[in-house]
């Protein structure tokens, strides 16, 4: 039986004026979870100009619209109902406001009236999702729905990028709208939203860059330290490298954006990165840092950071130079000398003119004898798995592929990083600040649907992939070519191995005992399946893998338990690392200590 609703075939209602902005705002893909008040939203999209993927929860609805914001230019939109449909959206907000990623989420909510009474299906939800996006917003009378929606996508999209949430009480939805009511009968500071943009004086900032370019151009160890912020100016840092002869790390985040394969390229720094770029940033006498944060993972110890550097500075030798759009970001984990509140492409073309090439022939010959002597260590074994082993495989075997990676987080993310080589910025998609289990396979479902003529490979652990499983059948309905590989050692290893090292070997919740077989799961859901238990058939099965054409497909590897190394421990230093065995006879003091201070 069908109950006539006449508020819902309004032209006009709250769902076809939030249906006409989105179009307004070049929306093609949005990802969404019912329920009953955001019904009136989510009917629009019926047969409509606008794509709407399914998924299996609503957390796992956020993670793969932050995939596909994070893998494209695109806007990341989401609509979920009131209640647990919202607070099951927190984890992704914070996801994409730490990792600077622009998302829209749409919620529904109880009628106006209904609100404060513990309703069925209530929540606060602006209340609760206003610390972890960039603007949080109840709309109360349909009149003011375009613009809010409008702001929404300017806001995502200004300076650091990152969440907004909106939500929209049923009854508003089913509000009569009235063409004559001018938007002007509300006042600016109803919506309280963040200014735009603001500009450097034009004068002030070329003399500052001018200035900064001849430190840059006397330094005598300095290095470059690339953050996602600088994912739009790959072509002009690379230029910029060129000109300047300076080293290159970065952050995970920052992998690709200048190619890891160049003679300049440290790979990424910090708690599991490369132990040449740790050294090399400790002994830096100019830190160069583009669309960075210094995050506590690429950091260390902060009283220990980069004490050349500030040797430096002190000296007016060196010091800290801090590019990133966001102003409060600068000068506020490590105190930095020179701080550009501006986009990094903007500052490189600016900076690139006053830029003489110096060849710093004592720092390159440290900087190759770093990449020579602590090199991340690849473990092989005639019979065995080792997970670096396996990664290794993926890279060798996608080398001359357009491919995108995506992984949970863990001990096999650290290893995607190290032993894929990035040639170009997105190519790994990973949780990064939060750090958020479970995100490998709803991100790979994001990036697969921004990209559908991509190959997207997941590379995930098997407590990572155990959190968001389910998601098997959003791949499986929508036939998504998505390859999953799965490193199973029954064991969430990145902790388990902190248990081993600083726990006295206590593994109180970190072992999985009964985890499914995981090929027996993907043919439960129609996906074909691959295992790989052994060395001797690891690239064949790879290869056959790789090059599967129809379809999604899981292979599962039973890898060894093994501890990812360099790693920085907790409270240590950046350059206080443990080393693998091969390594630790090598001195790092013998390397960096042949070039003087100017």
């Amino acid at each position: 039986m069908r109950v006539s609703n006449k508020l819902l075939q309004l032209v006009n209602s709250g769902g076809s004026i939030i249906y006409k902005a989105l179009i307004k705002n070049k929306v093609k893909d949005v990802f969404i979870y019912s329920g009953g008040s955001v019904m009136p939203l989510i009917d629009k999209l019926y047969n409509s100009d606008i794509n709407y993927f399914i998924n299996t929860h609503e957390q796992n609805t956020g993670h793969s619209a932050t995939g596909y914001a994070k893998s494209s230019n695109k806007t990341g939109v989401c609509m979920v109902t009131s209640g647990p449909g919202i607070t099951n959206m927190i984890t992704p907000l914070l996801d994409a406001k730490n990792d600077s990623t622009p998302l829209v989420v749409f919620s529904g909510q109880v009628s106006q009236e209904a609100q404060g009474q513990n309703s069925f299906q209530e929540a606060p939800a602006v209340e609760l999702t206003k610390n972890v996006t960039k603007w949080s917003y109840q709309i109360t009378d349909i009149h003011e729905m375009e613009y809010v929606v409008n702001e929404a996508f300017r806001i995502a999209n200004d300076k650091k990028k990152g969440p907004v949430h909106i939500d929209i009480p049923k009854c508003v939805s089913y509000q009569e709208y009235n063409p004559k009511h001018s938007i002007n009968n509300y006042t600016q500071s109803k919506w309280d939203t963040p200014t735009p943009i603001t500009k450097i004086q034009k004068d002030s900032l070329i003399s500052q860059i001018r200035g900064v370019a001849a430190l840059i151009n006397s330094s005598k160890k300095p290095i470059i330290i690339v953050g996602k912020g600088c994912s739009e100016a790959s072509k002009a840092l690379r230029d910029f490298v060129n000109k300047s002869n300076i080293p290159v790390t970065s952050t995970i985040h920052g992998c690709g954006i200048y190619d890891e394969n160049s003679e300049l390229s440290l790979r990424w720094c910090g708690m599991h990165g490369s132990a040449a770029a740790n050294y090399a940033i400790q002994q830096a006498d100019l830190i160069i840092a583009l669309g960075s944060r210094f995050d506590d993972r690429t950091t260390g110890k902060i009283s220990e950071y980069a004490p050349e550097a500030f040797k430096a500075s002190k000296e007016n030798r060196g010091g800290i130079i801090h590019v990133n759009i966001e102003e409060s970001e600068l000068d506020f984990v490590v105190k930095s000398d020179f701080n550009f509140e501006m986009d990094c492409n903007e500052f490189l073309k600016k900076l690139l003119p006053s830029i003489n090439y110096n060849k710093k022939t004592e720092w390159m010959k440290i900087i190759q004898n770093l990449k020579q002597n602590f090199p991340f260590v690849l473990k092989t074994d005639e019979k065995k798995l080792h997970m670096e082993d396996v990664i290794n495989e993926f890279n060798n075997a996608t080398k001359k592929k357009k491919v995108t990676f995506t992984t949970g987080v863990g001990n096999h993310q650290m290893q995607t990083y190290q032993f894929i080589k990035s040639q170009y910025p997105k190519k790994i998609i990973s949780s990064g600040s939060l750090g958020v289990m479970g995100v490998g396979l709803p991100y790979a479902i994001g990036v697969q649907i921004a990209n559908p003529t991509e190959m997207v490979i997941l590379i995930d652990g098997d407590s990572s992939f155990n959190m968001s499983l389910s998601d098997l059948k959003t791949i499986k309905e929508y036939n998504l070519p998505i390859k999953i590989a799965i490193m199973n050692n029954s064991a969430q290893m990145m902790v388990t191995v902190w248990e081993d090292l600083f726990f006295e070997g206590r593994n109180t919740a970190t072992i999985n005992n009964n985890n499914p077989s995981y090929t027996q799961l993907a043919e439960s859901f129609g996906i074909p399946s691959l295992s790989c238990k052994n060395r001797s058939e690891l690239t064949e099965t790879i290869e056959t893998f790789v090059n599967y054409k129809d379809g999604p497909i899981l292979c599962e590897f039973k890898i060894e338990r093994d501890i990812c190394l360099p790693l920085v421990g907790p409270g240590s230093s950046l350059d206080d690392m443990i080393l693998p065995e091969e390594q630790r006879g090598s001195n790092p003091a013998t390397i960096t200590s042949g070039l003087a201070p100017s």
